[in-house]
């Protein structure tokens, strides 16, 4: 018998095919019927196509710890080699290259680039105004408002030095669907948990600040 009326003959008879169902059934049928038709029609496609295998528990944990090792990795060469290279940290250097890109911020603007307490970032700024690479300045129109911008050693200084890699980090995120970045949100929030860390103070990977 042919095998389409074997199957037709089998939702014939199928309680699942009756009333509201009918319709999925077809539909069922219909996807089965282009499907059998498409391997015989074209089978060294199907001979190419690998059936995706599910990853077990342990490749999973393993996956994720070598994924923290590469990105804290990274980081931490990227920041020892801006320290030895230019005689800054990597907070540093991102904060003179977020500077740079808008000419001139506020302490508050600076800080809301740069995702970090206000504290933090001032301390930054204090840091690279010794070093003789950023200069403060009252704001013309309100004189509340101090104002951050590069001096010329820090303008040579950020043509110079590599983009810094924690922007490169937190471009990404805001690149991001907003799906994919609560779920990585989730993600970050869970292992914060697991690692039982939620009260310790982080300003900046590797670097004191």
């Amino acid at each position: 018998m042919n095998p389409y009326k074997k199957r037709r003959k089998k939702l014939a008879g199928c309680p699942a095919c009756s009333a509201g169902n009918e319709a999925e059934a077809g539909l069922n049928f219909l996807l089965t019927k282009y499907y059998l038709y498409a391997k015989f029609r074209y089978p060294k496609f199907f001979m190419g196509l690998k059936m995706a295998r599910p990853i077990t528990r342990s490749v999973a944990i393993s996956e994720i710890m070598q994924s923290l090792r590469q990105i804290f990795r990274a980081i931490q060469d990227y920041s020892q080699e801006v320290s030895k290279e230019f005689g800054i940290t990597g907070p540093q250097l991102w904060a003179l290259k977020i500077i740079s890109a808008d000419g001139r911020l506020s302490l508050g603007q600076l800080t809301q680039k740069m995702y970090l307490h206000p504290s933090t970032v001032s301390g930054v700024v204090d840091r690279l105004e010794k070093k003789g690479y950023v200069s403060r300045d009252r704001d013309r129109e309100d004189r509340r408002v101090v104002t951050v911008h590069l001096t010329p050693e820090g303008k040579k200084l950020v043509k110079q030095a590599p983009n810094p890699i924690q922007g490169k980090m937190v471009y990404g995120l805001r690149k991001l669907e907003r799906r994919k970045l609560d779920s990585i949100y989730d993600s970050a929030q869970k292992l914060v948990q697991i690692m039982a860390v939620q009260s310790v103070k982080a300003t900046f990977f590797f670097d004191q600040e």
